[in-house]
């Protein structure tokens, strides 16, 4: 319903006009804009900014277009970041999502080697991601221990997709330090497009899911989903490997 690009740029009053509407869906419909505006201690202006600032004409659509995403959605929400993936899984599949992958792609498609890092969650999937690009016919591997030195030469004709939730892992940072010191080009895939990982980065994919921390375990682990980002390295393996069958053909 949301589209989380246009979230990033909420100041800190409309986010709070945000996460309350995500927190009372079956009450928006019924709100008046000074009700909205009484329940989330902003002023009404605040609330038509939200609104302008999401693409809607005014609340009275923003009311609607929370009523039909009830009325599609009728059971209990189990899982509240199925709402953002959701969004999310919509999205890459427009043109003009397409557009912003086209970079990464290119990038992927005209390279030799393939290197993926990451720590932690982020180096799991790096595994996975060597192994869905290798199926496709890519030559990649992946380095998921952050201790690994990098060599000064020999990475001229290689891709590093580096995989980071905040973008902001000290050990993954001096990586991809290294990884640039060795001439080799950087794709990230981050949560924050303004982290340091994804302006170090040659160029950047973010995907912008909600910061999440467990309420019944540790609550400094991250465990923001990482379903967009099988997504998109799926996406991206699809689409380089077809670019790279068509000049084999050629």
């Amino acid at each position: 319903m949301f589209d989380l690009e246009k979230v990033q740029s909420l100041n800190e009053l409309e986010m709070l006009v945000y996460h309350y509407i995500l927190d009372h869906m079956e009450q928006i419909p019924e709100l008046t804009i000074r009700q909205l505006s009484a329940d989330c201690h902003v002023s009404t202006s605040t609330i038509l900014r939200f609104c302008t600032k999401m693409g809607f004409a005014g609340f009275s659509e923003l009311k609607y277009a929370v009523k039909k995403e009830k009325q599609q959605q009728p059971f209990e929400q189990y899982y509240d970041a199925t709402l953002h993936i959701d969004s999310f899984l919509k999205r890459i599949n427009q043109q003009t999502y397409y557009e912003t992958l086209k970079p990464a792609i290119n990038m992927i498609a005209n390279t030799r080697h393939v290197v993926f890092s990451g720590i932690g969650t982020s180096g799991i999937l790096g595994s996975y991601g060597s192994r869905y690009f290798a199926n496709m016919g890519i030559n990649a591997y992946s380095i998921d221990d952050p201790f690994t030195p990098i060599p000064q030469r020999g990475f001229e004709n290689t891709l590093a997709i580096i995989l980071s939730v905040s973008g902001e892992t000290t050990e993954v940072i001096k990586q991809v330090t290294d990884f640039r010191r060795s001439s080799a080009k950087i794709l990230s895939i981050t949560n924050d497009e303004h982290s340091t990982i994804a302006r170090l980065a040659d160029y950047n994919i973010s995907y912008y899911m909600p910061d999440e921390r467990s309420q019944y375990s540790d609550p400094f682990i991250n465990i923001t989903t990482q379903i967009p980002v099988v997504a998109l390295i799926e996406l991206l393996a699809h689409q380089a490997s077809k670019i790279i069958s068509d000049k084999n053909t050629d």
